[in-house]
């Protein structure tokens, strides 16, 4: 049942209460403290209240179970995506932009290379390239694990999303996404016009130009991919979509291949390198946790790595919607033109889902996992995230090789707080973390679960 606070029924556009701090200061608290603007926000006004944050539209952000099943299970097609702001760097043809119809024609063209058996075909290069990564470790020294996890996710996204095998292409790549992953960008999200393109906006002239140049590398490896001899005995994913057709049989124009890829880019880089990241920040800080992982099996690596989207979410708001018609939530009614925001960070710290929130407890997902409205890493219903699979698979492996490979210990006494990184909301100094010679904690050594 919802908690939001009892207010007569009233016509449609009455929206639930929520903050009354100007949109610039709500704008700030959502990007630097996001778990304190939700926590202080459905604490003081329920599960579902009203943001105005920035320049971006009027939303109500909602923890509440039951608005989430309807969300996902509704009619797919009675529903409009509130994505608008990620068109400007996806582009029109990404399948986060499409309205519903088109949506569905487009996912199902995607989904079969993200299936189970072709996804675990990359488990031995991410082993690869994880072992090769962690070669340049050196014991007794201090490093940043988001970096080392931000080029390991990449590099499976280069190669196994799109099959570059080119150095100097890869190593072009790599430069423009870091160029793009900037505090600034992240930013424009919420004021849209800091990213328009504009003659008089000199704030975002660099990132279109980089904008521009990923373009003309992609559309050139596409073009080299379409006339590759080879092509039916590739096994990345993009060599999958070129060969893609609808019910109708028309593939993918260059334009959408264009636009998906950097979709699968943005999606499946950042997001998983951050969740990495806290991995890593989260065990060094909870050495017993960490020594039953080096002992467990798969399953409770399964488990560990929800735990850490769960209390760690890299993106807090995972699904945004605009409804066709009303939309109904408890007394209020919501108009069409206001979006309806998932807060995944609100329902994976809800007390009442998950008992001691704030606890690091991964047995939680093997003693009763929870249901697909109250684990939200990946979004859910016909718009969950399609690299999910790949994404846990990826998580899994790069976590199970640094324990089997190096011992860490934390740089800092205290867990790193949550800031913007990217797109994501990232530890604070990248997960900093010392490289030991020994293993430590002894085995079996009892250590009382650090919270967060």
């Amino acid at each position: 049942m919802s908690a939001a606070l009892e207010v007569p029924a009233g016509r449609i556009g009455a929206l639930p209460p929520g903050p009354r701090q100007p949109r610039a200061v709500q704008a700030m608290q959502r990007i630097w403290r996001y778990a304190e603007f939700s926590d202080r926000g459905h604490e003081r006004y329920g599960d579902t209240f009203t943001v105005r944050v920035g320049n971006s539209p009027t939303a109500v952000l909602t923890r509440d179970r039951d608005v989430i099943r309807r969300l996902y299970t509704g009619d797919p097609l009675g529903k409009r995506h509130g994505n608008d702001l990620l068109g400007l760097f996806l582009g029109g043809q990404s399948l986060l932009m499409l309205e519903p119809r088109e949506h569905l024609t487009r996912r199902k063209m995607l989904l079969p290379p993200f299936h189970g058996e072709r996804v675990q075909s990359y488990a031995r290069l991410m082993e690869r390239l994880t072992a090769a990564e962690l070669e340049r470790l050196r014991p007794g020294t201090v490093v940043k694990m988001k970096p080392i996890a931000q080029a390991l996710t990449l590099d499976v996204i280069l190669q196994a999303v799109l099959g570059v095998e080119d150095l100097a292409v890869r190593g072009r790549l790599r430069r423009i996404f870091d160029a793009l992953n900037t505090p600034l960008n992240s930013f424009a999200l919420f004021v849209p016009r800091l990213a328009r393109r504009a003659r008089w906006n000199l704030l975002s002239s660099r990132a279109w130009r980089l904008k521009d140049e990923l373009d003309a590398v992609l559309f050139g490896h596409i073009a080299a991919t379409r006339a590759d001899p080879l092509l039916s005995e590739r096994e990345d994913i993009l060599a999958m979509l070129v060969s893609a057709r609808d019910e109708h049989g028309a593939g993918l124009s260059d334009e959408q291949l264009r636009d998906e890829l950097i979709t699968l880019i943005a999606a499946g880089h950042e997001t998983t390198a951050t969740a990495t990241a806290w991995g890593i920040e989260l065990l060094v800080h909870n050495p017993a946790v960490m020594a039953r992982a080096r002992e467990e099996d798969d399953f409770y690596m399964e488990a560990l790595v929800k735990e850490i989207l769960r209390i760690r979410s890299p993106i807090p708001i995972t699904s945004a919607r605009h409804m066709l018609d009303p939309f109904a939530i408890g007394p209020w009614t919501i108009p069409s033109e206001v979006a309806v925001l998932v807060d995944a960070y609100g329902v994976h710290h809800d007390p009442r889902t998950y008992p001691e929130p704030h606890a690091f407890r991964p047995e939680r997902f093997l003693e009763d996992p929870p249901d697909g409205y109250s684990f939200l890493a990946f979004g859910g219903g016909a718009h969950r995230c399609l690299g999910a699979s790949l994404a846990l698979l990826e998580m899994k492996i790069v976590l199970r090789e640094i324990l089997a490979r190096v011992e860490l210990a934390p740089a800092s006494s205290k867990l790193a707080r949550p800031v913007p990184g990217g797109p994501t909301l990232a530890p604070r100094g990248g997960a900093r973390v010392r490289v030991l010679a020994e293993r430590a904690p002894a085995r079996g050594e009892t250590v009382p679960a650090a919270t967060v």
